[in-house]
Order: C-alpha cells, then sequence, then structure tokens
C-alpha cells in the first residue's frame, strides 16, 4: 500500500475507519460540509492561480462567482451537517468570506510565483523504496532563487498554536518530496493559512527534524502492515466520521432508529439498557440510603457510648479514626501543596501525592516535625467513621 498523510492520520484517529477506508475501501456515504465547503474554497483558489498564471488575473467578483457556481454544481442529498444550528446557506457565506478576506490580503498575488497547483508528489521514507508516500501539495511557489514555499489552505475551525504547526506531519512529508526533486533548494518553508482566520503561520524543518518524523513514520506504516484487529477509538471527531453506521460503536443506534416505537421498546438491546439503567438508579438510591442509615447509626452509637450495636443475625462495629484531609488533583491550594513538599525534599517519596498516602507519612512521624507543621497547614483534620456490618456470633 502507498501512504499518505491522510491515510495515516485516519489510523492514529481511527484504526477502524481506516479499515473501512483503506482496506475494506468502502465509499464513504456521506460528506461532511465542512469538507464540501473546503474542497470549493480550494477549487477557486486554484482557479484563481492557474488565471494568473496564463497572465489572466481573476477579478474579486470573478472569483465569488466561480465559488458560488461550483457550490451549486457540486451540492448533493448527502451534504452531512453536524453543528446544530448551523444551515448550508451560511457554510456557503462563511466559505465566501474566506475567499474575500483572501483576496484582500494578497491581491495583486505578486508576493512569489506558482510553481505547481495541487501539485502530485510520490516519494519513499527508505532508500530500498519499501515505504511509498504520496500526496498532493496545494500550491508550490518560489519567492526567491534557492527558496520554495510549500503552501496549505485550511478551512477547519480549529485554531492553531504554533507548537501545533511545528509538530504537522502533512507538510513535513511534502518537504522531504520537494528535496528530493530539487534538491539545490537552499531554504524550504512550510506556509499554512487559516482562512476562516484569516491567519498564515510558518514552519522549517531541520534534517534531524525530517529524521525523527521518517523513523516515526517507518514504525507506524509497519504496525499498520502488521495489524490483525483494528479497534475503534472513540472521540469528538466521531460525530463528523462517514462511517458511523457501520462502526460497532454506532451501528446499533442506526439499527434501531428507523424501528417502529413498538419494536423499538421490544428491541434485546433497548429492553437490557433499560433494564441497567433502573437497577443502576436502584443502586444509587440503595447507596444513598445505606450512607443514611450509617450516620443514623454513628449517631446512635456515640449517644450510647458504644462501639458495637447488635441486631438478631449481625452486628455493626463503629469507629472513629483520625485523618487529614488535604486538596485533591484539581482542587483549590493543591499546587501550593505541591511545591511546599518539593521545596522540603519530599516529593519523591509522595510524588503521585496520593491523599492515604500523605496522611499516612504525616501519622506515622515519617518525616521531621517542622515539614509536617508546614505539610498540615494546608489540610483540614477530620475524624472519618469506620463502620462494618458483621455476622454475629453464634453466642447471644
Amino acid at each position: 500500500m502507498t501512504y499518505s498523510s491522510s491515510r495515516l492520520e485516519t489510523y492514529r484517529q481511527c484504526p477502524q475507519k481506516f479499515k473501512f477506508a483503506y482496506i475494506d475501501k468502502i465509499p464513504a456515504v456521506v460528506e461532511g460540509v465542512e469538507a464540501f465547503m473546503g474542497s470549493r474554497v480550494h477549487e477557486s483558489l486554484e482557479a484563481l492561480y492557474t488565471s494568473l498564471r496564463f497572465c489572466k488575473p481573476m477579478s474579486t467578483e470573478a472569483l465569488i462567482a466561480l465559488y458560488h457556481k461550483k457550490w451549486d454544481t457540486e451540492w448533493h442529498e448527502n451534504v452531512q451537517i453536524v453543528r446544530e444550528g448551523m444551515t448550508p446557506d451560511e457554510y456557503r457565506a462563511l466559505g465566501e468570506r474566506c475567499l474575500i478576506e483572501y483576496d484582500r490580503r494578497y491581491r495583486p498575488f505578486d508576493q512569489d510565483r506558482t510553481l505547481g497547483l495541487e501539485y502530485p508528489v510520490t516519494f519513499s521514507l527508505d532508500a530500498a523504496g519499501k515505504y511509498r508516500m504520496q500526496g498532493y501539495i496545494d500550491r508550490l511557489s518560489r519567492p526567491a532563487d534557492g527558496v520554495i514555499w510549500i503552501h496549505d489552505y485550511k478551512t477547519r475551525g480549529f485554531f492553531p498554536s504554533q507548537q501545533d504547526i511545528n509538530e504537522d506531519r502533512q507538510l513535513a512529508y511534502y518537504q522531504m518530496a520537494v528535496e528530493k526533486l530539487w534538491p539545490e533548494t537552499r531554504e524550504i518553508e512550510l506556509v499554512w493559512y487559516y482562512l476562516i482566520y484569516d491567519q498564515v503561520f510558518r514552519s522549517r524543518r531541520t534534517a534531524e527534524d525530517l529524521a525523527a518524523l521518517r523513523i516515526e513514520t517507518i514504525a507506524l506504516i509497519d504496525e499498520i502492515e502488521s495489524a490483525t484487529a483494528f479497534p475503534t477509538r472513540q472521540s469528538a471527531l466521531c460525530e463528523w466520521c462517514a462511517y458511523r453506521h457501520l462502526c460497532p460503536a454506532f451501528r446499533h443506534l442506526y439499527e434501531t432508529t428507523a424501528l417502529a416505537k413498538n419494536e423499538y421498546e421490544n428491541e434485546e438491546g433497548v429492553v437490557l439498557v433499560e433494564r441497567l439503567v433502573a437497577l443502576s438508579r436502584q443502586a444509587e438510591a440503595d447507596k444513598r440510603e445505606t450512607e443514611n442509615v450509617k450516620a443514623a447509626l454513628l449517631t446512635y452509637a456515640q449517644k450510647r457510648g458504644v462501639e458495637t450495636v447488635f441486631a438478631r443475625g449481625h452486628k455493626v462495629r463503629i469507629k472513629l479514626y483520625d485523618h487529614w484531609h488535604f486538596p485533591g488533583r484539581n482542587d483549590p491550594g493543591r499546587a501550593a501543596l505541591e511545591q511546599a513538599i518539593k521545596n522540603a525534599g519530599k516529593w519523591e517519596s509522595v510524588s503521585s501525592l496520593d491523599g492515604f498516602m500523605l496522611d499516612k507519612a504525616l501519622q506515622n512521624h515519617a518525616w521531621e516535625d517542622a515539614i509536617v507543621e508546614q505539610v498540615r497547614a494546608f489540610g483540614t483534620f477530620q475524624k472519618n467513621p469506620w463502620i462494618k456490618l458483621f455476622p454475629r456470633d453464634a453466642k447471644r
């Protein structure tokens, strides 16, 4: 198999989706409206730069008219909108705004000379040619002799950090291809246009960066080639997946949605889930009632001055033990507590900062008194009840 950045990212995202798309080769039933809009924007920019190459610059009005024509021509009933409250016209307007802002920023488009549009590249990650890669560069350009820019146009709503850009693999793969095609090139710069935000990001990769990416990618391809199972990996991206109706994580939903009300309510899986819900709710109610009874037993034992309360067949032992409670992982004061322990040189002994282990270290006097007092300032002293039910002894 020849791989691409998108194929590899699909596997990273969800091996099951990778299997559907590239092993089983199942055609996608739906197309997300975001991908549809992105395709129309890319086609419009390709036409814009093609006209410039032939010295027939396209006006802003003509660019926008072309975009709308392509939208109307390519629109189909299987374009899917996931985001609630959004309409096709709103996505259409968003794509138009991307083009207008790009046009305003770069017209008359004389910053560089275009070398290729949707430029196909193929290359190997290894000298033997075993690990083959391919891709299409949105635009390849030369701003000066010995310099090449690799451009990528994004219409996604995600706004990246510079670290995200520096870790992006796709254009780094394209740099590998360009270096082989034009070895005399002195500099290669990777350029991303996040069109929704009218923002440009740039990054450069060293030989060491590319070597590390080669090793990582070869290892990933070896993993894919040897895989016998392709598990589902659920994430927020599942909402946009074209294979949800086939996926083990969602197939039951699609199989039961079309059932009549009576069939749905009697479908075996639905019945079992509803039963489990009922049992879970009962368990929660029982848990709350158990805690209420334990609290009442504690009050009773303290009032009567006893440690064990007896019934016909069982007894309950009741004790109070000393306990220091400290801020949890997400509680206020946690960071200051951790820093105090680090400053005292005791961090390694409670590096996970488990509250039980910390309390145990203090109760056992394992630390110096000064450190104990400093750490205790972050906690609250409590007496926690220990209440446990036992069978009664045979004797009365």
